[in-house]
């Protein structure tokens, strides 16, 4: 499954199709190819996946030649209302850092399609903006649309002009913000390779003008909840083990289940290690959990061998000796006993 198939809100697409539509272009022309049908638009509580959603931004894009401040456009013209449980989420956070948390935590039910992340530091707060598995034409529209979504909302909810320090813009995009910006004295360079959003940390100890802690928790559940059933919070771990499932074959390599997902290896890695696990370990519990169930049938080490890929029963016996610490001779002689072999932590 590609790393895109998860589904999205229609709420940032409709927005897309007023921008096109605002400069003489129809909605059949900007979303002809993309798969998504005009009435679903419509429906505030339809769905696309964020592979539709990019196609429609490729078209926007093309036809107007990338032209700069379209994504501006875009972004001013998002409200966080527009969200549903996540706008109310952010909204009732008990302090501006607490907002910004939960933002970065629940990122897809928002506008944004890249992987943010803060970092404090001392009197800092970095807001860390990863689009890099973001198609690269794509990537200045989008990172326009999001900067432009995010200073517009915190000036409407706040009342304020954002307490932005400094903006480290990535991959020379720094001229393409800079009108963003140009009412708020933010001193922009280009960075490397991220985006830096530079905040001020006692400003962002304010609390929040519609600070309600209880409902700001409640929310947050919902908006897990609903990532979960939008397919997105099973994350890169849940979409390498369903890799792993097809592959059958203990032998894959890390460089395949990368390519696989649209991912750079280092990339495949870093998220894997942010949730908590690694490839290895997502190995071990796949193909030692398929292994035991294909065992408990009755079929003898050699066949489950020969079903997952292997060329022999010792090629195999070793791989399993690596997942559950003991061979699958002795785990078929526990089960025939009536117990199954303790798996090691």
């Amino acid at each position: 499954m590609s790393s895109w198939e998860w589904r999205r809100s229609v709420t940032s697409s409709a927005v897309l199709v007023e921008v096109a539509q605002a400069r003489g272009v129809g909605s059949a022309e900007i979303l002809r190819g993309t798969g998504i049908d005009a009435e679903v638009l419509a429906d505030p509580v339809g769905e696309i996946t964020a592979a539709q959603e990019l196609a429609l931004v490729r078209n926007l894009v093309t036809r107007f030649d990338d032209l700069p401040g379209l994504g501006a456009d875009a972004g001013h013209r998002n409200r966080i209302t527009m969200h549903g449980v996540f706008g109310l989420a952010v909204m009732s956070s008990p302090t501006i850092l607490a907002a910004l948390a939960t933002m970065v935590r629940h990122i897809g039910l928002s506008t944004s399609l890249s992987r943010p992340w803060h970092e404090i530091r001392g009197g800092e707060v970095l807001l860390c903006v990863d689009d890099s598995e973001l198609p690269a034409d794509l990537r200045p529209f989008l990172f326009e649309r999001d900067l432009a979504a995010a200073v517009v909302n915190y000036v409407l909810i706040v009342g304020a002009k954002p307490p932005l320090i400094r903006v480290e813009a990535a991959r020379g995009m720094a001229a393409r913000i800079a009108p963003i910006l140009e009412n708020y004295e933010v001193p922009i360079t280009d960075g490397a390779d991220h985006h830096v959003l530079v905040l001020d940390a006692a400003e962002l100890d304010q609390p929040m003008p519609m600070a309600s802690p209880l409902s700001a928790e409640q929310f947050d559940r919902e908006c897990a909840e609903l990532l979960e059933r939008r397919g997105l919070r099973k994350g890169v771990a849940g979409a390498v083990r369903e890799l792993l499932m097809r592959r059958l074959t203990g032998r894959v390599s890390q460089e395949e289940v990368a390519a696989g997902l649209n991912l750079s290896l280092r990339t495949m890695r870093r998220r894997l290690a942010e949730e908590g696990t690694s490839y290895r370990q997502l190995c071990s519990e796949t193909y030692g959990s398929l292994a035991e169930d294909l065992l408990s049938t009755g079929l003898t080490v050699e066949d489950v061998a020969f079903r997952m890929g292997y060329s022999g029963a010792p090629s195999f016996s070793n791989a399993f000796k690596q997942w559950r610490g003991v061979s699958p001779g002795r785990f078929a002689r526990n089960l025939a006993h009536g117990h199954r072999a303790s798996v090691p932590q």
